[in-house]
C-alpha cells in the first residue's frame, strides 16, 4: 500500500499538467483570427449597397506574443463610382452616401501554454472594450447602445452615435470557451441604415472567426 500511494502522488504533478494543456488547447482550438478571410470583398460591397470594395489586413499580434492572443485587424472600404485614392476623396465619398467604412479587430486564444495568460485576462480585456465603446458612442456622440443579434456567440453588444452627417456603429462579440474577441466599427452617411448594414457582414464573420 505505501508504494502505491507513492506512485500516486508522483504522478499528480504530471497529470495536472497534462490535464491543463488538454484543456487549454481544446479552449483555443478556433484560432482563427482571419476576419478579411470570412466574407469576401464582393459580399461587404452588397451589405452597404455599393459595388466595390478596398481590403487591408494586418496581423498585429503573432503565435507566441506574451500577451497569449493572435490579434489582427481588417480594414475594408466600400464604394461605387470612382475608386477614392486618398481620404480626403474617402471622405467625401462617405458623406455623399457612396461609401462605408469597416474596421474588424478579432482576438483569439493562441495555441498551447501560453493561452492560460489570454484567458486570464479575457474578461479585463472585454470589460475595457465595452467601456471604450460606451465612451466614444454613448457618451461622446450622445448615442445608445443596442443589441445585435449573437451570430452564435455567448455575448454581443452595440453602441451607436452620429457625428455631423455621418453615422457610426461598434458592435463586440465574445466567446468565454474559446478565448474569442470580434469588435465590427462601421461608418456611412448618417441617411444610410446603420446598424442594419452590419447584419449581414457579422452573420459572415462571427461564425467564420469562431
Amino acid at each position: 500500500m505505501p508504494a502505491r500511494r507513492h506512485v500516486t502522488l508522483a504522478l499528480g504533478p504530471v497529470l495536472t499538467a497534462l490535464l491543463a494543456a488538454a484543456v487549454f488547447a481544446t479552449q483555443a482550438s478556433a484560432v482563427n483570427p482571419d476576419a478579411c478571410g470570412a466574407i469576401t470583398e464582393h459580399t461587404i460591397a452588397k451589405a452597404f449597397e455599393l459595388n466595390n470594395t478596398i481590403e487591408h489586413k494586418i496581423l498585429i499580434r503573432e503565435s507566441g506574443d506574451p500577451s497569449g492572443a493572435l490579434q489582427e485587424r481588417c480594414n475594408a472600404y466600400a464604394y461605387k463610382g470612382a475608386k477614392p485614392t486618398n481620404p480626403a476623396k474617402r471622405r467625401a465619398t462617405l458623406l455623399a452616401g457612396n461609401g462605408a467604412e469597416l474596421r474588424i479587430e478579432t482576438w483569439v486564444a493562441d495555441s498551447g501554454q501560453s493561452s492560460a495568460v489570454w484567458f486570464a485576462n479575457f474578461d479585463r480585456k472585454l470589460e475595457a472594450l465595452r467601456k471604450q465603446a460606451r465612451t466614444q458612442y454613448v457618451e461622446g456622440l450622445g448615442g445608445s447602445t443596442y443589441k445585435p443579434p449573437r451570430f452564435g456567440a455567448e455575448g454581443s453588444a452595440g453602441y451607436r452615435g452620429v457625428a455631423g452627417a455621418l453615422r457610426k456603429v461598434r458592435t463586440i462579440w465574445w466567446e468565454h470557451n474559446s478565448g474569442t474577441l470580434i469588435v465590427i466599427s462601421a461608418v456611412e452617411a448618417k441617411s444610410k441604415p446603420l446598424p442594419a448594414s452590419l447584419l449581414t457582414p457579422g452573420a459572415s464573420i462571427v461564425p467564420g472567426v469562431l
